[in-house]
């Protein structure tokens, strides 16, 4: 693991074994896909085992987009439709490409699979939860994650 990569990620390090099945989409409809995760994201679906918590990020992209996001394996997310609609950010030291629908600009995700290889960890993939199709922020767990604002280089715009 990189000596620049801080020491608490904001994910659950183990699966439970209960899971959790979501469908998302952005604001048109024309980006869909789902995603499941271990453990699920609402104490009704948790079986007493716990829920994942959802990040409230301090990075400078979450922040500037109001994002609340969590991080399924790469091989938990599936884009079922509407994929040549997805438009891609980067900034920094790019290896992180954030996806958004160009018909109506709602951030959808973000493909980390690199930034997180790197980190040791297998390829996760951030989703942005308020895409659920029946979000409800009052079910949720959120948690304030200061983990990725420490990341380098340090996010500036030029004057």
């Amino acid at each position: 693991m990189s000596s620049d990569v801080p020491a608490e990620p904001p994910f659950p390090l183990e699966e439970t074994g209960i899971w959790g099945h979501y469908d998302l989409h952005c604001h048109c409809g024309a980006v869909r896909y789902t995603m499941k995760m271990s453990s699920p994201l609402f104490e009704e679906e948790s079986q007493g085992k716990g829920v994942w918590k959802v990040a409230d990020c301090a990075c400078s992209w979450c922040e500037r987009t109001g994002s609340l996001v969590v991080h399924p394996f790469e091989e938990n997310v599936t884009w079922t439709r509407g994929v040549e609609n997805l438009s891609k950010y980067s900034f920094g030291n790019k290896n992180v490409e954030h996806l958004f629908c160009k018909n109506c600009g709602s951030f959808v995700g973000s493909d980390s699979g690199d930034m997180f290889k790197k980190m040791g960890s297998k390829p996760r993939t951030v989703v942005n939860v308020r895409m659920l199709k029946d979000f409800d922020m009052k079910k949720l767990t959120i948690k304030r994650s200061e983990f990725m604002k420490q990341m380098p280089p340090k996010y500036s715009i030029d004057d």
